[in-house]
């Protein structure tokens, strides 16, 4: 059988390699300060004056344009970026330890454990959105924690609110993999539990780990999303009451999004396709991968079937 060319798993490779590239060397990249703010001006030109304000479309000094209060576009997006690209790894490698972990150690049991099918039934109904919006929106709103301490507190906050789903579905792969025939023989050969998970299970689910690893960064990138239509931002809200404005501390992508909403409904059209554009870009390179790793191993299995 010919190997079909795998394009969406190397342009995902090619785009997530950027996306972390940018997270990393982004604010170093910035043209301007992120306080950097154009004021209003004026010019005379053919002996007419003409006055100018923010916000600006996009041009030579500004490539992304500016904000209704000045704020080069790309300096934030490029500050923002590491909020955005590292705080969504670590709460997924969170839910990935802890939920392969549980995942592991419940299904190898002999007995089903009903009590944790339980919490799986009522778990999977809810969305996790409510809960972490309740839980975060009276701290995370014109705080006095630090920046650090908030973004710390999304991590955990949302780390262990998933952690549910990923453990339902190591379970359920363990099960089927604790059935197998040579897992069962290891068994009665006298082979300890430790034994079983980590020499004949946990090599089995390793595609298994690495495509849930990339599906729950594209579930957290878009919960960002959508807290960011609320106004709840990553690493803190700030608020003004006259008139009511959120705008995200950290700059991260989703809080952008969130801020600039309004704009898709004005002239300066370029304030709200910014963010969206980095936005999407970033939650579909790591559909590309997804899609493309899935491609990869089911054509690695349909090649060696019997290993």
């Amino acid at each position: 059988m010919q190997k079909r060319f795998n394009w969406p798993l190397w342009v995902g490779c090619i785009l997530v390699m950027l996306l972390l590239l940018i997270g990393i060397i982004g604010p170093y990249l910035a043209p301007y300060e992120t306080d950097f703010q154009e004021k209003l001006s004026s010019t005379v030109v053919n002996g007419k004056t003409i006055i100018t304000y923010p916000p600006l479309p996009p041009s030579e000094e500004h490539l992304l344009g500016t904000d209704k209060w000045g704020y080069d576009l790309l300096t934030l997006l490029l500050n923002g970026a590491p909020y955005t690209v590292f705080v969504t790894l670590a709460i997924a490698f969170i839910r990935i330890v802890i939920g392969t972990i549980m995942g592991l150690y419940i299904g190898i049991q002999e007995k089903t454990q009903t009590w944790w099918l339980s919490i799986e039934n009522a778990w999977s109904y809810m969305p996790i959105f409510i809960p972490v919006y309740f839980l975060l929106y009276g701290v995370n709103i014109n705080s006095e924690l630090p920046t650090g301490s908030l973004v710390a507190l999304f991590i955990g906050v949302v780390a262990i609110l998933g952690t549910p789903s990923v453990a339902a579905s190591i379970r359920q792969k363990t099960e089927q993999i604790k059935e197998t025939q040579y897992v069962l023989a290891a068994t009665s050969l006298g082979a300890g539990r430790e034994q079983i998970i980590f020499r004949h299970i946990l090599p089995q689910l390793k595609e298994q780990i690495v495509i849930i690893l990339v599906t729950e960064i594209i579930a957290i990138m878009t919960l960002m999303g959508l807290l960011g239509m609320f106004d709840l931002f990553v690493g803190g809200t700030y608020m003004t009451t006259d008139p009511v404005i959120y705008k995200s501390i950290t700059n991260e992508w989703a809080g952008l999004l969130g801020s600039y909403r309004s704009f898709v409904y004005g002239n300066a059209i370029w304030v709200f396709l910014s963010p969206l554009l980095a936005f999407v870009a970033a939650v579909g390179s790591f559909t590309l991968l997804a899609k493309g790793l899935r491609d990869q191993f089911e054509q690695s299995y349909n090649r060696t079937p019997f290993i």
